[in-house]
């Protein structure tokens, strides 16, 4: 089918199309409103060598190479399931990702927070730059590290504002506004195919009642060259077969057979004997003439 046939189409259901359009439209509207934006906050936060694993009065951000180990041990211990979990008790709808920085070569943990209004994205954060200072003193005093020789964290970045994230909006006004095209595309065509198997039955019953229901093609056959049609065959056929009551009745209500020649046979016959009746009255009349003569 062409593109141009199916504009035809839909042009001819423009009842069904402008309105689905129209209702499409208002889903998408609807689902942008209902849809709340994302209010994404995020904090980035520096392990620090203990002083005693530096020389005395030595800068400690020289000495940052070998603390990614315990950058991604880190980032384990909070983003660990149970922690995540009494995180967002009070915010369900609150989303937490901590990695740790792959685009700096130092221990660099990076801490993202998405939720539902901006209040909760800040109480979250918080929550989690004091945890991850916390659970590293708590894993430090399990392996009883001497307070000296302590790795601590630093928070280098946190954002005070939060940035809106519209992404799940679009996403979700977008497939309700395809969907409803979708729709009305479907039931636009539906609605012009059965319309067109309708007209199709009413022509071929008009032109079954304008023919007649007793109209037939007639039958011809050609043998040795010549058309033979049946009704000749029939008008052709033998008087022996032709003859008697059955065939005479036939003949009578068969439609396009000749009419009988009984009533004629009939005629002649009386005739005939009127004649012979005729002729034996005028037989003693003529003998005495002969005999005078």
């Amino acid at each position: 089918m062409k593109f141009s046939d199916t504009l035809r189409k839909l042009w001819r259901r423009w009842y069904i199309v402008f309105p689905g359009v129209m209702v499409a439209a208002a889903l998408a509207v609807g689902a942008w409103y209902t849809i709340p934006p994302g209010y994404e906050r995020s904090a980035t936060q520096l392990l620090i060598p203990g002083a005693a694993s530096m020389p005395e009065g030595a800068n400690p951000y020289l000495f940052l190479g070998g603390l990614a180990p315990a950058a991604d041990v880190l980032v384990r211990a909070v983003g660990s399931e149970n922690v995540l979990n009494e995180m967002v008790a009070e915010h369900p709808d609150t989303k937490i990702a901590i990695t740790r920085d792959t685009t700096t070569a130092g221990p660099v943990m990076l801490i993202a927070v998405t939720a539902p209004s901006d209040a909760a994205a800040q109480e979250v954060l918080d929550l989690l730059v004091t945890r991850t200072a916390t659970m590293l003193e708590d894993l430090q005093t399990t392996e009883k590290i001497a307070s000296n020789n302590r790795v601590t964290v630093l928070p280098i970045t946190v954002d005070t504002k939060s940035v809106l994230q519209q992404r799940t909006r679009m996403v979700g006004a977008a497939g309700a506004g395809v969907a409803g095209v979708v729709l009305t595309l479907l039931l636009a065509g539906l609605v012009d195919g059965f319309s067109s198997k309708r007209r199709r039955r009413r022509r071929a019953r008009v032109a079954k009642a304008v023919e007649g229901p007793d109209a037939e093609p007639e039958e011809s056959s050609v043998e040795n060259g010549t058309v033979t049609d049946p009704e000749q065959d029939e008008s052709l056929s033998s008087p022996a077969e032709t003859t008697g009551p059955a065939k005479a009745t036939q003949s009578r209500s068969g439609t396009g057979a000749a009419p009988s020649m009984e009533p004629e046979f009939a005629t002649l016959g009386r005739q005939s004997r009127n004649d012979d009746n005729d002729d034996e009255e005028r037989a003693p009349l003529a003998r005495p003439v002969r005999q005078a003569r």
